[in-house]
């Protein structure tokens, strides 16, 4: 089975926080995906570095348009890959990808996506953000990609909803700060 990554998990660095193996830069596979767009509106609480009240912060999510594509890797993955994939994206759901421009497999291919309706953030999130970190983070994990990729993938999260803030920040929840932030190093 394949996992099609679009935010975090295009950064190798990011990604290898998730898997136990050795990741390459050659496991990442740019594709295209028909029927998504890359939007700004998936809610998580995180609580930023000086501050003792949590916050909301806007990631990257996708939403279904049949009308466009969008750009993000795919990543080969095990059973047991999927189950930790599952932790670090708890909050998101898991959706197969019908639609993969000039890639052809029998598996099945599948991407993590917030359709939780209380997980949306909208204009009425007077007190949401997107933080810089984030965005810093994808912009790093462009770096082993053709020009026109990042290029591409810049514009498509470039229309920001959201004010953007600086500052480190972690998850709220701890399982899911685990994952993203210390990954697997602590595991048997």
């Amino acid at each position: 089975m394949y996992i099609f990554g679009f935010g975090s998990l295009v950064n190798i660095n990011s990604a290898q926080k998730s898997f136990k193996r050795k990741l390459e830069n050659s496991d990442f596979i740019p594709v295209q995906v028909k029927g998504f767009k890359k939007v700004w509106n998936s809610i998580e609480h995180v609580i930023f570095d000086g501050e003792e009240k949590i916050t909301d912060a806007v990631f990257l999510n996708l939403q279904r348009d049949e009308k466009v594509s969008t750009n993000g890797v795919l990543l080969k993955i095990t059973e047991e890959e999927f189950e930790f994939l599952k932790l670090r994206e708890k909050n998101y759901s898991c959706i197969q990808i019908d639609s993969v421009e000039d890639f052809k497999t029998d598996e099945k291919v599948y991407t993590f996506m917030t359709t939780n309706p209380a997980k949306i953030a909208n204009a009425s999130n007077k007190k949401a953000f997107i933080p810089k970190k984030y965005i810093k983070l994808l912009e790093d994990g462009l770096e082993p990609y053709s020009k026109e990729f990042k290029e591409e993938f810049i514009k498509s999260y470039s229309n920001f909803s959201f004010p953007i803030k600086d500052g480190n920040y972690t998850f709220s929840d701890p399982i899911q700060n685990k994952f993203a932030k210390d990954g697997l190093t602590n595991e048997n």
